[in-house]
């Protein structure tokens, strides 16, 4: 059996004894055998194969020059069992700063001391993942959103809560809410403290502040607050109000009792409110 003749030239055998000298390196597919190779429809003879084994090795070489300069300069992600100066050129080679506090996280200005608690255990959580500052900066700025959008959330939930609690308060005192709050306001006065020299208070140190405290926070006119002042009302107030009896009451010294308010409280005969 002759593959090839006096020219050079592959006979017929050789085609012929192609697949099963090849095996499954004769189809393009080896697991359905259903695409020979075309590798060989140039090939006519020894020079053509010659000529196809030069120029694949020179492809070869080629790429493997190209796949080495490529990879020039690429840095090893550390994996298992990677060495101190493997782990310390990745992080170097992508800006991993020495400790945590070397990354920089912008803040809001509207919650600085709650947003920086939090910049500092993210920050921990990077440095000790080998986060790069670029990819972390994307995290942070999608986590300030996601907060921000729950505090909104959470204050407006706070504000229809507080809405509903001091309509609540309107429809129990019905006609007497206006004198009542009128009155809790005065209680609130009493808790002022007058300057005293010797002990370095200034005017109105506490009762002015306590309300403006209470309305900043947007609980003033709440039934907690509200009930409170005029729970202790007959403690402080002197004369006759809506809320109840003179702190004198009906066995005191200074007042006529027997007024009915919106509390209506009792007296023993030093005065004092009787629960």
């Amino acid at each position: 059996m002759d593959f090839i003749d006096e020219n050079g030239d592959f006979t017929d055998d050789f085609r012929d004894e192609l697949p099963g000298r090849l095996g499954d390196a004769y189809f393009n597919d080896p697991e359905t055998k259903q695409k020979p190779t075309k590798e060989f429809d140039n090939v006519k003879n020894v020079f053509d194969m010659a000529k196809m084994v030069v120029t694949g090795s020179r492809k070869i070489s080629a790429h493997g020059d190209e796949l080495k300069k490529a990879r020039e300069g690429m840095i090893k992600i550390p994996g298992e069992g990677a060495t101190v100066e493997e782990i310390a050129a990745y992080r170097k080679a992508y800006g991993i700063p020495d400790t945590a506090d070397g990354y920089e996280l912008p803040i809001p200005e509207n919650d600085k001391e709650g947003y920086e608690s939090i910049a500092a255990k993210v920050k921990a959580a990077a440095f000790t993942a080998g986060i790069p500052p670029s990819k972390l900066s994307t995290v942070w700025s999608e986590v300030v959103t996601a907060l921000a959008a729950q505090t909104r959330d959470l204050e407006k939930k706070g504000m229809d809560l507080l809405t509903a609690d001091v309509q609540a308060l309107k429809d129990a005192k019905a006609e007497k809410y206006d004198s009542f709050i009128a009155d809790t306001n005065k209680v609130a006065a009493h808790f002022d403290i007058k300057a005293d020299p010797a002990l370095g208070t200034k005017d109105n140190l506490v009762g002015s502040n306590f309300m403006k405290l209470m309305d900043t926070m947007g609980i003033k006119d709440t039934p907690a607050i509200r009930e409170f002042l005029g729970a202790i009302a007959p403690l402080v107030l002197e004369g006759k109000t809506t809320i109840g009896a003179a702190a004198g009451g009906s066995g005191g010294s200074g007042g006529s009792g027997g007024s009915e308010g919106v509390f209506d409280y009792k007296y023993d005969e030093m005065g004092k409110p009787i629960a």
